[in-house]
């Protein structure tokens, strides 16, 4: 709204900063035709590459479409890697594995979905997936059905997965902005909540964690099975062998292990030399067994390959702690733009 003109026209290059149109195309020759489609809601200006609505929003008009939305949290993203440090770490998930289209057609079964939202953060000014979606329904029957199934009073919640993740729900609180008769306080571009949200934009600053390496500390391992391997069964594999207590807090062993991935890293706290030289011996020749199979190999991290991964593991850390930072951010968010004296969307899982 602030990037606006006076005659409510906007720039394609300005409609392109959102991340929801950019996901989808960036041609602008593609914009216009799609906008040229739209001749009752939409003007085009070819030649300016401007575009507005021909019958202007109003602020009670345009609402939040809160009471038609509900909040999709475990969105599955994929598994692709980021960086060779992360990458010798275990990968970090960078994009969302499930397209809008796939997420409409999952609640189209509730009723006609109007709008898919998937969630983005910021790091290093770029947009990175928060995992989260807000499905918006077109009439207030679809949100009803599904709220009464997802989110109900009373029983079990209906279950949906989709690429084998279930997803939770909770309602979306309205933005305080959009009560009835509320005063919309950033008319006034100056006004202190567009500074506020200005910021809220920027990147998150931290004091970044440093991690101090410990040589010969790591045994990287692969061909794990995706289906039946998890970190408490790469922990009662080894724990005899290295000589460590299988309790976690104690033990002095991490597992560093995504569910699902093929391959994982053991980290000591200190090092164990022949415990360790022992175990990668015995898991190569399959002597001992991580969830009933054989691994599909096993070594202790020596030279670039140690340093990439503590790297990795740096950044990982550091990556945990922005998305920490990002969500106590869209929290604080929230609350300033919910009702007064009213509580939270009821939560389910």
């Amino acid at each position: 709204r602030t990037e606006m003109k006076e005659n409510g026209c906007i720039t394609l290059d300005q409609l392109l900063k959102f991340q929801t149109i950019k996901s989808i195309s960036t041609d602008k020759e593609l914009l216009v035709k799609a906008a040229g489609e739209l001749k009752e809601e939409i003007t085009v200006d070819a030649d300016k590459e401007e575009l507005r609505r021909v019958v202007p929003f109003d602020w009670e008009t345009m609402g939040d479409g809160s009471h038609l939305s509900l909040c999709c949290k475990n969105v599955p993203l994929t598994e692709e890697d980021k960086s060779e440090g992360e990458k010798a770490f275990y990968g970090a998930k960078h994009e969302y594995a499930v397209t809008r289209d796939e997420l409409k057609a999952l609640f189209e079964p509730f009723g006609k979905v109007g709008i898919v939202k998937l969630r983005f953060g910021r790091k290093e000014g770029k947009a990175y997936p928060l995992g989260m979606a807000i499905i918006e329904f077109e009439n207030e029957e679809g949100m009803a059905k599904a709220s009464a199934e997802l989110l109900p009073k009373e029983g079990e919640a209906k279950e949906i997965e989709i690429k084998g993740n279930k997803l939770t729900f909770e309602t979306v609180k309205p933005m305080k902005c959009f009560q009835k008769g509320a005063k919309r306080a950033r008319d006034d571009k100056k006004d202190d909540n567009d500074k506020q949200e200005k910021e809220e934009e920027e990147e998150i600053k931290f004091e970044p964690v440093k991690v101090e390496m410990v040589k010969g500390c790591v045994i990287a391992l692969t061909g794990l099975s995706d289906e039946t391997c998890d970190r408490e069964s790469i922990r009662e594999a080894v724990s005899d062998i290295l000589k460590v207590t299988k309790d976690i807090k104690t033990s002095g062993l991490y597992v560093d292990y995504t569910r699902g991935a093929t391959s994982g890293n053991l980290r000591l706290t200190e090092s164990k030399p022949e415990e360790m030289k022992e175990l990668v011996a015995k898991l190569n020749d399959g002597t001992i067994l991580i969830a009933n199979a054989k691994v599909g190999s096993a070594k202790m991290l020596e030279g670039e390959e140690e340093v990439a991964y503590w790297k990795g593991f740096e950044e990982f850390l550091n990556n945990r702690k922005r998305a920490d930072l990002e969500e106590k951010r869209q929290k604080k968010k929230q609350k300033r733009f919910s009702h007064k004296g009213r509580g939270g969307g009821r939560r389910r899982q």
